[in-house]
C-alpha cells in the first residue's frame, strides 16, 4: 500500500524530533537541524520568494543540504562507536 505524501511527511517529522530530542544525538547534529528549521520558517531568504520558482526552490535545496549534512554526521558518530552487541551483530 502506498503512503500519501503528507502521511511521510508526518513521519519524517516525528522521526527527526525525536531523533532530535534523543540524548545521544550529538550536539552538531541537533545545531544542523535547528538550523534548517528556522531556515525554513524565517523570512529571510537568500533569494527572495517572490522570485517565481526559484526562492522557494532555493529553500529546499539549503534544507536537503543540511538535513544530508546532519545524516552523513550521524552516519559517521555512529560509526566512531563501538559495537554495543560484543561484535556479534
Amino acid at each position: 500500500m502506498k503512503q500519501s505524501a503528507l502521511l511521510r511527511l508526518v513521519k519524517n517529522g516525528v522521526m527527526y524530533f525525536k531523533l532530535f530530542m534523543h540524548r545521544d544525538t550529538p550536539w552538531s547534529v541537533k545545531a544542523i537541524v535547528l538550523a534548517a528549521l528556522l531556515y525554513l520558517i524565517s523570512p529571510y531568504d537568500l533569494l527572495p520568494d517572490w522570485i517565481l520558482g526559484i526562492g522557494i526552490i532555493d529553500d529546499f535545496v539549503l534544507v536537503s543540504l543540511l538535513v544530508g549534512l546532519a545524516i552523513k554526521l550521524l552516519k559517521k558518530d555512529a560509526s566512531d562507536k563501538p559495537d554495543r552487541t560484543g561484535g556479534l551483530g
